[in-house]
């Protein structure tokens, strides 16, 4: 894992128990020179500090999901770049989520996207995401599922 995600993910999730259930971790695809790094949590596992910093409501009803680009470069740190994320979240049942994305820069170059959405208890939420990382033609398609409790 690469110095600013791991940065940027400690931030965000600093306030994670590590009673979570291990499929709400970090996740990661590295592909045509990129390295996409995801995840999807309950935002009640934000802490009070982070929810407020990054305008994210905290509530069990409710999940967050972060995607960050990294470009490789030979010999060197893999380096954060913008990109244009098309995302769609679905419950089990087929039916859709509204996750609208937000990019937030970092002063130190960190580049993440964000979104929040609704979940019921017990929920399985599909995500599918294609990435075009700026100043590019790669395309990145991902895909992952998380369940969200909300007991």
């Amino acid at each position: 894992m690469k110095l600013q995600f791991l940065r940027v993910t400690i931030i965000l999730l600093a306030s994670i128990s590590f009673n979570v259930h291990s499929a709400e971790t970090e996740n990661s695809t590295t592909e045509q020179g990129y390295e996409v790094h995801y995840n999807a949590i309950s935002t009640s596992f934000l802490t009070p500090e982070v929810s407020k910093h990054y305008q994210i409501g905290r509530s069990k009803n409710k999940g967050f999901v972060n995607i960050a680009v990294l470009k490789q470069v030979e010999g060197k740190l893999s380096q954060p770049v913008k990109a244009q994320i098309i995302i769609s979240a679905q419950n089990f049942y087929g039916q859709n989520k509204e996750v609208e994305l937000r990019q937030i820069s970092e002063n130190d170059g960190a580049i993440y996207y964000i979104g929040v959405f609704s979940v019921s208890s017990k929920e399985i939420i599909k995500f599918k995401a294609q990435i075009k990382p700026h100043n590019s033609d790669a395309v990145i398609n991902i895909k992952f599922d998380q369940e969200f409790s909300t007991d």
